[in-house]
């Protein structure tokens, strides 16, 4: 049956034609259809697939001689296991312009961020009014709180090793890990509904859940530069949240494999990598030189003669930095992994199934080790700082890189307006003073620990 079909196909190719129902052998037109381009029958390609000539482009009726001269901004262009490269794609009808309403899909002409509507009783190309975001969004709300528990309950093993779970001990460590490992599972799950640059920026409303559950799980004291530094970091949030598409398209895996060859991306993970190396690098030689040495730490042939103060300016002042920077960083990976595989799943859901190829389970291998990477960094900062100096500052770093990675890797920003840069901007800034007033906890570590310790002596003569 499908021999015949492509043999039918093979017939109406280039026949003579005046409507597209000329060229059709079935009665509903599909992406494996001809139609009708300049009185002939031709096959016809979506927005941002390779050409070699206008005539292949569905946005031909619109650019005519220039529908096949936009530069690939993926370089090449995925049929099946073949890798065809290419100079040139097919360029998408603008918003709100003539696109053609009887073609399915991307054939109407329209970018994939966008659908051919009746406007005024006219087809043109509108963003898709897409619903899955908001249930991507419920899940990312969900699993950021789950974290904060799940991060706020490690803090607590290190002072109680045991928690008393209705009829049962717990250990705290475990149950944390198994709360915080939930909230990721809820939060990676998100990405298969919605932008990571979206998603990314909801993490703020973990900064509220932890400024309610680490003074009630690790009895932190609470102060207005802590709620100051929260509502600037949630309204910066907040601006770069409602800037960002809430649209998102669907990639297969070789779409996937391709982004991760273009000049930008290289270089923006060689970065990445660069920085997780020094920050690595810059831990172990601090610890192995002050009493935070790990037993039998591999890195002790770094040691030398000079040795860091815990209450000293590198340990206080820039450790929690590296500490955090260091979780940031890898969190970024395991975040691009999970949107990712989110796509790999999201495709095999719609019928074409991804994990026929061995490569789909290496987005699961480096996911997991990039977790358990990020939650052990972070748990080596919890063990010197408090939950509500780390989580802040954890959320600024991931937040932005999550955000400039998918810029970069899904061209989150090519479709940004000057007024959406502006916010995006603005949002920045705004989350930058945020972390001005986390510098007081910093400075105030010790006044705060001492505080603490004389209610708790209180408590004790009471």
């Amino acid at each position: 049956m499908k021999i015949d079909l492509l043999n039918m196909g093979k017939e109406f190719k280039d026949k003579p034609c005046s409507t597209d129902s000329d060229c059709r052998f079935s009665a509903v037109g599909d992406y494996n259809s001809l139609y009708c381009v300049e009185s002939k029958c031709r096959p016809l390609k979506k927005p941002g697939s390779s050409c070699t000539s206008p005539f292949d482009c569905s946005s031909y009726m619109f650019y005519g001689p220039l529908a096949c001269s936009d530069s690939c901004k993926k370089g090449k262009e995925c049929h099946n296991s073949v890798i065809e490269y290419t100079k040139f794609c097919c360029r998408g009808i603008p918003r709100e312009r003539d696109c053609d309403i009887t073609r399915p899909g991307g054939l109407s002409g329209c970018n994939t961020s966008q659908i051919c509507e009746l406007v005024g009783g006219k087809p043109k190309c509108v963003d898709r009014r897409e619903k899955s975001w908001l249930l991507g969004m419920i899940l990312s709300i969900l699993g950021n709180i789950l974290i904060n528990i799940g991060i706020n309950l490690m803090k607590r093993s290190y002072k109680q090793a045991y928690l008393n779970i209705v009829i049962c001990y717990m250990p705290t460590m475990l149950l944390g890990e198994m709360v915080y490992a939930l909230g990721k599972f809820s939060g990676y799950a998100s990405y298969i509904f919605g932008n990571q640059s979206l998603l990314a920026g909801l993490s703020a409303t973990g900064l509220v859940s932890n400024s309610i559950f680490a003074p009630i799980i690790n009895d932190e004291i609470f102060t207005w530069k802590d709620g100051a530094a929260i509502i600037l970091v949630f309204v910066g949030s907040t601006f770069i949240v409602s800037n960002t598409s809430r649209t998102h398209t669907i990639y297969t895996l070789c779409e996937l494999l391709k982004m991760y060859f273009r000049r930008a991306t290289v270089l923006w993970f060689a970065f990445i990598i660069l920085v997780i190396i020094i920050l690595f690098f810059f831990i172990k030689y601090i610890e192995v030189n002050s009493d935070w040495s790990l037993i039998d730490d591999p890195f002790q042939f770094m040691q030398t003669s000079q040795y860091f103060e815990a209450d000293g300016i590198i340990c206080k002042y820039f450790m929690v930095v590296a500490y955090v920077g260091l979780s940031s960083f890898i969190a970024a990976y395991s975040t691009l992994s999970a949107k990712s595989l989110g796509e790999i799943i999201d495709k095999t859901l719609g019928g074409d199934n991804q994990f026929k190829y061995f490569i789909s389970y290496f987005f699961i291998i480096t996911l997991t080790m990039c977790t358990i990477g990020q939650i052990y960094w972070l748990n080596r900062a919890l063990k010197h700082f408090d939950a509500l100096l780390v989580i802040p500052i954890f959320h600024i770093f991931w937040t932005m890189l999550s955000i400039l990675t998918a810029g970069i890797y899904f061209q989150d920003f090519d479709n940004y307006s000057y007024k959406q840069l502006r916010n995006f901007i603005v949002g920045v800034f705004i989350i930058f003073c945020g972390s001005i007033f986390l510098g007081f906890r910093i400075v105030n570590k010790n006044a705060v620990e001492s505080h603490l310790l004389y209610n708790q002596n209180e408590n004790r003569n009471e």
